[in-house]
């Protein structure tokens, strides 16, 4: 039962702490866009080129946010099945081939 609960407490810290990098991944990338956006209103190359690179991080922090969301959800999935007895509620062990 401890392991259980211990396991449950571990995925939920784990939820939460992707819960808090998707958000600081989506504010960043909103921010990352935003300069873009500024960056391009001035006709000086440098600054393009700058630009551009605020839109590849920008990108790359939406991805990092996909991530996290597709894991955040993988673990409240473990976390109802744990919640329905399903893993771990094995009494014997998995025969070994």
């Amino acid at each position: 039962m401890s392991n259980r609960n211990d396991l449950k407490n571990t995925l939920s810290y784990l939820h939460s702490e992707l819960n808090r990098i998707e958000t600081m991944a989506g504010t960043l990338s909103t921010v990352e866009r935003e300069h873009f956006n500024k960056l391009t209103n001035f006709d000086h190359r440098e600054l393009m080129d700058i630009a551009v690179e605020e839109q590849n991080a920008a990108r790359q922090l939406g991805a990092i946010k996909q991530m996290c969301l597709a894991m955040a959800q993988k673990i409240e999935g473990m976390k109802k099945a744990l919640d329905h007895g399903e893993p771990g509620e094995r009494t014997q062990h998995d025969p070994v081939h």
